[in-house]
């Protein structure tokens, strides 16, 4: 490969040097739209797809929603056929079919309600068993997949310690399964109570949630080991913390990290495009399961 490309590194420089220049004019093929399929399944959660048409990378960044398509989700003996629904963008629940760290960025290109396919059917608590999502649009084009949902982590004790400034860090604990590679999501919030005043002079309080971390991880460096997730000196006493772990799949971590790279790809004009690692057949896109455990810590010494 770099015997090809090292003379025309070469030509490129002689030419320079002798000040010749070109315009070339290079015509693209006409880009054809693919369907983006974004689908989480976590036990005790209404099924719901979100499909949308992808845009060229010349294109104007929007959002085009594919509708009227015929969806269904098919586990053991039982097949589920989801109904098309509207719903504003802050019904609770939705930030998980937006799931990712850009989504402050992207907000502006998703108007006030979101487009999906949904079943008022709880996704069951089945670890382990195939899932199978089958669409077919309007136009006659037919996309699959499969996912499982993994087993949550169990929590050890939490560990807080603090330092000589009254300030505390946080670790958090769980042993990994050996038997297979694990990939997970941690997130750590902040809740406390906000206290704002109302036109009339009187006080009003809420309860409000922070986000302090949230990231992916695999297990490659630690495979059957105990997990440890730490804080920095950041906590005293009284804090509310509220830690949770989601088991996600393979194709979930390879899919978030690929497509917040194309996302800043997209928002920036010295970007590269950059390729999705979905799991879609006949498309682009994720359809995965996750589970999350979720642990409270309140501050003491």
């Amino acid at each position: 490969m770099f015997a090809k490309i090292l003379p025309i590194l070469l030509l490129g420089f002689v030419l320079s040097a002798c000040d010749l220049t070109q315009e070339i004019e290079v015509e693209l093929p006409e880009y054809e739209p693919e369907v983006m399929v974004e689908s989480y399944l976590e036990p005790g959660l209404p099924f719901s797809v979100v499909l949308t048409q992808t845009v060229g990378y010349f294109d104007d960044l929007k959002l085009i929603y594919v509708k009227e398509a015929t969806v269904s989700i098919s586990y053991g003996n039982q097949t589920d056929t989801l109904t098309a629904i509207e719903l504003p963008l802050s019904t609770p629940g939705l930030e998980l079919l937006l799931d990712t760290a850009l989504l402050n960025t992207i907000r502006q290109f998703l108007g006030e309600t979101i487009y999906l396919y949904g079943s008022i059917t709880p996704v069951p608590t089945l670890y382990e068993t195939p899932f199978t999502l089958n669409i077919t649009t309007q136009e006659g084009k037919t996309l699959s997949s499969t996912t499982i949902i993994p087993k949550p982590i169990t929590f050890e004790e939490p560990v807080v310690r603090f330092n000589e400034r009254d300030k505390a860090l946080l670790l958090t604990q769980f042993m990994d399964d050996a038997g297979q590679a694990n990939f997970y999501r941690r997130v750590l919030d902040k809740r406390e109570q906000e206290v704002t005043e109302q036109p009339d002079g009187s006080l009003d309080s809420a309860w409000v949630t922070n986000n302090y971390q949230d990231f992916l991880v695999d297990d490659e460096l630690g495979n059957g080991q105990l997990q440890v997730f730490g804080t920095a000196f950041d906590w005293v006493e009284g804090d509310t913390l509220i830690q949770t772990i989601y088991s996600v799949t393979a194709d979930y971590y390879k899919f978030v990290t690929s497509r917040d790279a194309a996302i800043a790809a997209s928002l920036s004009p010295f970007g590269q495009p950059a390729k999705l690692r979905g799991n879609i057949v006949g498309g682009q896109g994720i359809f995965t399961g996750q589970s999350q455990a979720t642990q409270e810590v309140v501050v003491r010494r």
